[in-house]
């Protein structure tokens, strides 16, 4: 876990705390609504959407590849027969 500033009082506080130790300020909320705001940024949605297209088209290029190497291995076979 990282470590952040207190907004407060800027001292060190684990992410996952619930409050600031030091000031008692909310540490936990904001975190959360940090990683909401992280998700929307543009990167993560740019490279959201390339896993997703990577997970759909990876699939159909193995089956391309298979049967370009089936095709090209019989062709071989008939040829050296």
């Amino acid at each position: 876990m990282a470590l952040i500033p207190c907004p407060a009082c800027a001292r060190q506080v684990s992410e996952a705390a619930p409050t600031c130790p030091g000031c008692g300020h909310p540490i936990a909320a904001q975190s959360s609504a940090s990683f909401k705001e992280a998700l929307t940024r543009p990167e993560a949605v740019k490279s959201g959407f390339t896993v997703l297209g990577l997970y759909v088209t990876a699939p159909w290029i193995a089956r391309v590849l298979a049967l370009v190497l089936f095709v090209g291995l019989a062709a071989w076979v008939v040829a050296n027969k």
